[in-house]
């Protein structure tokens, strides 16, 4: 791909149709498609730099050498999360990365592509989003990517047979399983040991109701087995050569300049936003028709609240004028948590905790950058959805749970009737070849620094419909102050009972052949003291001792009707504001099952619809 030098701002033009501030994973998908029409005009402005071509991005296994780096990451930290903190260290923090690159998030995550559930995008209709359900999104989730399928060999060894479903055909994102050759024995051992518990997969997890284990594809192109990202995919050379099209990076938005309709307080129209360059420039652009908000749900909140959209108390206390007082925003945050379990392995070649070593380190580049094969041509993770089990792996009712548990009116309300469901997966399941050591929780490094002596592999357990909600709010009127990010982590009490629950399998799953053969008999773990979990009380206290964001924010300026906590409607405009849309995660009203990219691309194809007016007729038949 062609480098140009996207942070200049030679003849960068006063005024556009639509401005969109966040060059990342939704922000370039809809500047891509509205740039579809040469009569339409878009300025993007991204807050990182542009490395598209830098292989810590490129090279999809060099992704945790960006977190917590300045120059990728926005380096958040959580507030303390009392509920969680060891004994030891009862005022823990969390790292979040949040990319801060061209491509954002998309550029630095770990790759994994998988789908939501049906009933998921279902529930958000219910909550009062119509035409948000399964029905109209499938396409989108379809529309973003391509899909490769894999070599015979692959499908052979990983059993997937499954993969019969509609996938994308002819969409930016590449999805593929990479070079046939580098994934470790635990990727075959996977499936196999899901089959012998007698939990194969049911169906393809693209339709959004399979249940079971699967070995995920990834955003790999299938040819030079680089990551495929917003960055490279949605700005493509062709699309970066479109003159109705320009792309600042390392622009700062400080505000989005809003102006009163009329004497009414609650009538604003968005008129354009001012960022400072790389130069260290103010400037102030316009925008025609629309100011579209895509910088993620830690920054999207952060900038409509600097803008004067928000809380009014909140506000005052930072000298902002409250232009909009709407306290939603900003709360309803998200997150899947996950604790993970680490193993000795039988073979230290199995491990990729062997990458410690520079010699090996240099072989494995050597056979990417020469044939493209290796551990850095493959995404070795693979995953697995099921409602929750006990010990023997027999099914549990969530709901005589809740109700022994005195839980039977939960709230959020929606969330308990999801998991109430006899078919809703409330546990994800990854096998992660290499140590995943979380304590002490801030320290990305600590947590994928492969820094305990030894080479294990790690099996973590996820929590698909967390309770707890948190909030990020700013902290000071400076747009360059980090907001003050607290996720709440497991505040709910049911979080803490469903998740140790969850927990408690993965010792059944470590010890289900093939998986078992490939430890070591009698070798280290990394949890619980190097002792077996073997009770309820152990898991729930290796859940406060190992839990770990998984980095899937969302849901802080939901999508829900204003009264009910929504910052905005359904066609993603902000209430109150004309000419302001948010097309990022922090419109989620409840958090999707499983790694949430998929869902972004899918949600920031439709919002490139709605505001292209493709999908106006259908509303309008809903009573929008």
């Amino acid at each position: 791909m062609t480098i140009v030098d996207t942070a200049s701002t030679v003849d960068l033009g006063t005024e556009y149709d639509f401005i969109v501030v966040g060059g990342g994973t939704s922000g370039l998908v809809v500047a891509s498609r509205l740039t579809e029409d040469e009569d339409v005009s878009v300025l993007v402005l991204e807050a990182g730099a542009n490395r598209l071509k830098d292989p810590k991005i490129a090279i999809q296994g060099l992704a945790p050498a960006t977190y917590f780096d300045p120059d990728y990451d926005w380096c958040i930290t959580t507030e303390p999360q009392a509920c969680i903190a060891p004994i030891q260290l009862p005022f823990l923090q969390l790292a979040q990365p949040l990319g801060k690159t061209l491509g954002g998030s998309s550029a630095i995550n770990l790759g994994m592509v998988i789908y939501p559930s049906k009933s998921g995008f279902d529930t958000w209709e219910k909550l009062g989003n119509p035409s948000w359900g399964w029905e109209a999104m499938e396409r989108y989730f379809r529309k973003f990517h391509t899909f490769t399928e894999p070599q015979e060999k692959l499908k052979k060894e990983f059993m997937l047979d499954y993969l019969n479903g509609n996938h994308g055909t002819d969409g930016p994102i590449q999805v593929s399983y990479g070079s046939e050759e580098g994934f470790p024995p635990f990727a075959q051992a996977w499936p196999r040991a899901w089959s012998t518990l007698c939990k194969p997969i049911d169906g393809d997890p693209i339709t959004g109701v399979s249940i079971g284990a699967f070995n995920n594809a990834a955003t790999l192109h299938p040819l030079n087995r680089e990551r495929s990202h917003a960055g490279n995919a949605y700005y493509s050379d062709d699309v970066a050569r479109r003159p109705n099209l320009r792309v600042v990076t390392e622009a700062l938005a400080e505000k989005i300049l809003l102006a009163k309709r009329n004497d009414s307080f609650d009538s604003l129209w968005a008129t354009g936003v001012i960022f400072v360059g790389k130069d260290g420039q103010k400037r102030q652009v316009s925008a025609r028709r629309e100011v579209v908000l895509a910088a993620g749900a830690v920054k999207s909140p952060q900038l409509l609240e600097l803008s004067g959209i928000g809380s009014k108390h909140l506000l005052a206390k930072h000298g902002i004028e409250c232009l909009l007082d709407n306290p939603n925003v900003g709360e309803n945050l998200q997150d899947h948590g996950f604790v993970p379990f680490s193993w000795e392995v039988a073979d230290p070649m199995t491990s990729g905790d062997q990458m410690r070593s520079p010699s090996v380190v240099e072989a494995v580049m050597g056979a990417y950058q020469k044939a493209r094969v290796g551990p850095l041509s493959v995404n070795a993770l693979a995953s697995a959805f099921f409602p929750l089990q006990d010990q023997d792996l027999k099914p549990i009712s969530v709901r005589e749970l809740l109700s022994d548990l005195g839980q039977a009116g939960a709230e959020p309300r929606v969330v308990r009737e999801q998991i109430c469901a006899p078919d809703e997966c409330s546990a994800q399941f990854t096998l992660a070849p290499f140590q995943l050591n979380p304590f002490p929780g801030d320290s990305i490094s600590q947590l994928l620094g492969l820094g305990t002596e030894g080479f294990y592999a790690s099996i973590i357990a996820v929590l698909n419909h967390p309770l707890s909600r948190g909030s990020t709010h700013i902290q000071s009127a400076d747009p360059r102050e980090p907001p003050v990010f607290d996720p709440r982590a497991m505040t709910h009490p049911l979080d803490l009972e469903l998740h140790a629950r969850h927990v408690l399998l993965l010792e059944k799953i470590r010890d289900t052949p093939p998986l078992r053969e490939l430890f070591k008999e009698g070798g280290r773990r990394l949890h619980n003291d190097g002792q077996k979990v073997e009770t309820l009380d152990q898991a729930k206290e290796e859940v406060k001792n190992r839990y770990t964001p998984h980095y899937h924010v969302c849901g802080t300026a939901a999508m829900m009707p204003r009264e009910s906590g929504g910052v905005v409607d359904p066609k993603l405009r902000v209430y109150g504001v004309e000419g302001l849309r948010i097309v990022d995660a922090s419109v989620f009203p409840l958090i999707p099952r499983g790694n949430v990219q998929s869902s972004v691309y899918a949600v920031a194809e439709r919002a490139a619809d709605l505001i292209r007016g493709l999908v106006v007729e259908q509303d309008d038949r809903k009573g929008l």
